[in-house]
């Protein structure tokens, strides 16, 4: 059951045991254990799931949950690597059946990584418009599909790697077509996606960021908001200086543009 007065601050749907986790050494209690005692209330597991990725992980973390006894709730999905514009993933439907059972429901990964020089699984488009055509179709779909519920940190609009790849000389929408925009959101609501407000991107957003923002609320899509934190690497290396709950500056920005509670997304499952 949902609690009553539960509000954006109060969930952290992006959170990791570590990068890469193994069978045998998972550190789920002790991940649930800090989201409890920095007060979050419902949280969600999203551990990677890649071509490399063994996904009997998910399995373990399932039971090592169930095992857990904490006063907060725990989802289980995973940050699924979507590895072209089609939105093929590493996920055959029937070989991980079993596995997939285990989880509540799966989050697509937005990255981009098909274009980096080691990967090549696409050549890297010449021109700005075509990157940007190419990270629109991709993100289409990823809400037309039926595998995800939730689009893990979809809204610099790839704008961040077109920079870093020169196609884009300024970090803003105003390189994406107002009707990309417009099909996204509108898409998104009608197919009952859940966009994730990852707080890395809203401490340094695109120009434009929060109209973006704006034009989701306006069309009621459910949003959720995440941290990204990588327990291992943040809270005990302290390598990348994140930790549960840090998503004051992604619910700021939701606030700001009118977000109501009524927009944050809570599983019923």
């Amino acid at each position: 059951m949902r609690l009553r007065n539960v509000d954006f601050h109060d969930v952290d749907f992006h959170l990791h045991t570590t990068e890469s986790p193994s069978c045998g050494n998972i550190p789920v209690y002790e991940l649930i254990q800090e989201c409890e005692k920095r007060g979050l209330l419902y949280i969600c597991l999203t551990d990677h799931w890649k071509e490399n990725t063994n996904p009997m992980i998910f399995v373990e973390e399932r039971k090592l949950i169930e095992q857990s006894a904490f006063n907060l709730k725990v989802y289980l999905s995973a940050e699924v690597e979507v590895l072209d514009e089609e939105g093929n993933s590493p996920i055959d439907l029937e070989e991980h059946r079993d596995i997939l059972k285990k989880l509540d429901f799966l989050s697509a990964a937005f990255h981009l990584g098909e274009f980096l020089p080691e990967v090549r699984r696409r050549e890297l488009p010449k021109s700005k418009d075509k990157f940007i055509e190419y990270v629109h179709t991709k993100l289409m779909s990823l809400v037309k599909s039926k595998l995800f519920k939730v689009i893990l940190h979809p809204t610099d609009y790839g704008l961040r790697d077109c920079v870093h790849f020169g196609l884009c000389k300024s970090y803003s929408f105003e390189n994406i077509p107002e009707e990309y925009l417009e099909e996204f959101t509108k898409m998104a609501a009608h197919y009952d996606k859940v966009i994730q407000i990852n707080e890395p991107t809203a401490l340094n957003p695109p120009k434009g960021y929060e109209e973006f923002i704006k034009k989701l609320i306006e069309r009621k899509v459910k949003l959720t908001v995440g941290s990204d934190t990588h327990y291992i690497e943040d809270c005990v290396i302290k390598r990348y200086r994140s930790w549960p709950g840090k998503t004051k500056e992604a619910v700021r920005i939701l606030k700001s543009c009118g977000a109501s509670k009524n927009l944050l997304w809570i599983p019923e499952v």
